[in-house]
C-alpha cells in the first residue's frame, strides 16, 4: 500500500496516469487530508499488507509526518547531496530522533537522490552525510530522464527499457528489504 500524505498529491497523481492496460503496481490511499492521529489510520491496514509506504509532507513541522513516524518500521530520507539540501534535512534528523524514543523498532535511511551522474559529492556534503545520526543507503539514485518518464505514464522504472534505473531500484529495494527483515 502506498499511502499519500502530502498535499501536493504526488503519489496519486502518479498512480491515476497509470492506464487500464498497466495499472499501477499497488494499491494507493491518500490520507493527506487527515491531519490528526495518521498513526491511526495506518495501524488499521497493517494486517492487510505486508508493506506500507508512507510519502509524507517535505515540511517537518507538519505533523502528519511525526503522526507516521511513530507506527513506522524504517524512515527513508531522500536527500538532494548538495550542503543546502543537506542542512535542510537536519530537521527531519531531529524529527526522527525525538520519534524513536517513543517508536523503539524506528532506524532510518538517507538516500541521495537526483545525483549527477557528472558530478561527485563535494567534500562538504560527504562531511555532513557521515554527521548524521543514521546511515546513507549503499545506493544512490540518479537524475534520469527514466524517472520522469515512469511518473508520466504511471509506472516505475521497472516498466522502462534502462537498465541503469532498473539497477539503482532493485538495489535499493534490496537493501531496505535487508533492513526491514
Amino acid at each position: 500500500l502506498l499511502i499519500d500524505g502530502d498535499p501536493q498529491g504526488s503519489a496519486s497523481r502518479w498512480a491515476a496516469s497509470s492506464s487500464d492496460e498497466k495499472p499501477f503496481p499497488t494499491a494507493v490511499m491518500s490520507l493527506a487530508n487527515v491531519t490528526d492521529k495518521v498513526n491511526r489510520e495506518i495501524k488499521k491496514y497493517l494486517a492487510d499488507y505486508e508493506y506500507i509506504f508512507v510519502d509524507c509532507p517535505p515540511a517537518i513541522d507538519n505533523s502528519f509526518t511525526a503522526s507516521a513516524l511513530l507506527v513506522a518500521d524504517l524512515a527513508i530520507v531522500p536527500v538532494v547531496p548538495s550542503p543546502t539540501d543537506l542542512w535542510a534535512a537536519i530537521g527531519i534528523q531531529k524529527l526522527i530522533g525525538n520519534v524513536s524514543e517513543i517508536n523503539e523498532k524506528l532506524t532510518a535511511r538517507l538516500v541521495a537522490n537526483m545525483c549527477q551522474s557528472n558530478a561527485s559529492i563535494s567534500k562538504e556534503a560527504l562531511t555532513l552525510i557521515n554527521e548524521f545520526d543514521f546511515p546513507k543507503t549503499a545506493t544512490d539514485i540518479y537524475q534520469r530522464t527514466a524517472y520522469r518518464q515512469a511518473a508520466a505514464f504511471g509506472g516505475t522504472v521497472l516498466d522502462l527499457d534502462n537498465p541503469k534505473a532498473k539497477s539503482e531500484i532493485n538495489a535499493l529495494v534490496a537493501e531496505i528489504l535487508a533492513i526491514l527483515v
